[in-house]
């Protein structure tokens, strides 16, 4: 049992999912609603992409197996999908894999938000999934995958109790203390692309090695 794999995970997860980018989003789609109805959607909401998440990162290495994907492909890839994210982040710009400024204005009017975009791809969206299904596939023992798991539950509970108080944390942060922890979160979130990269490269040379030489 690696608990700095567990604490390294949350991190990275937490800063992926960043529900406190998503306080300002998040308040504006349910403005219209009441305060209960509020936390019940997003409890739904949590509950909802944590689900997806898991199921994903089980499912991640049959998908690769029926599509013939090397992980250390998908390492790279997603070390790369990750950079980008980051840079969006650093900039202050909405990033790409979640939802567009259309799709939100849409939302507002929607009667229930929880599924999309709440869900997918607000709280998990295509970096989070990238980024658990990578972490599960570095893990070393089965107790390490169980320390994952237990990390992306807590990151959503985590996230749960700042986007259900969203207004109280918006107002505590305001719009340029969330942008400072935004662009502080996107450093961090490069540092982990870039090793990402170097971890997949590294493999991918390990196994190429061998058949080059024959």
């Amino acid at each position: 049992m690696d608990l700095n794999f567990a604490l390294y995970s949350f991190i990275a997860i937490f800063i992926i999912v960043d529900p406190v980018a998503n306080v300002p989003i998040f308040m504006a789609i349910l403005a219209d609603f009441s305060k209960k109805k509020r936390r019940a959607m997003v409890k739904r909401a949590v509950i909802i992409a944590v689900i997806i998440l898991i199921i994903f990162t089980l499912a991640g290495n049959a998908i690769f197996r029926y599509l013939g994907i090397e992980m250390y492909s998908f390492r790279i890839a997603g070390g790369f999908l990750l950079f980008i994210i980051s840079l969006e982040m650093l900039f202050g710009m909405r990033p790409s894999t979640k939802s567009t400024a259309k799709e939100e204005e849409e939302a507002i009017h929607k009667e229930d938000v929880a599924v999309t975009p709440l869900a997918i791809p607000l709280l998990t969206g295509p970096g989070a999934i990238t980024t658990s299904i990578v972490l599960f596939n570095t893990a070393e023992e089965v107790t390490d995958q169980a320390l994952l798991f237990v990390s992306i539950i807590l990151v959503y509970l985590v996230s749960y109790y700042i986007l259900s108080r969203s207004d109280k944390a918006f107002e505590i942060l305001g719009y340029t203390g969330t942008m400072v922890i935004v662009r502080i979160m996107g450093l961090l979130l490069a540092a982990i692309s870039v090793q990402f990269i170097i971890a997949g490269i590294e493999e991918a040379i390990i196994n190429i090695s061998p058949r080059i030489q024959v």
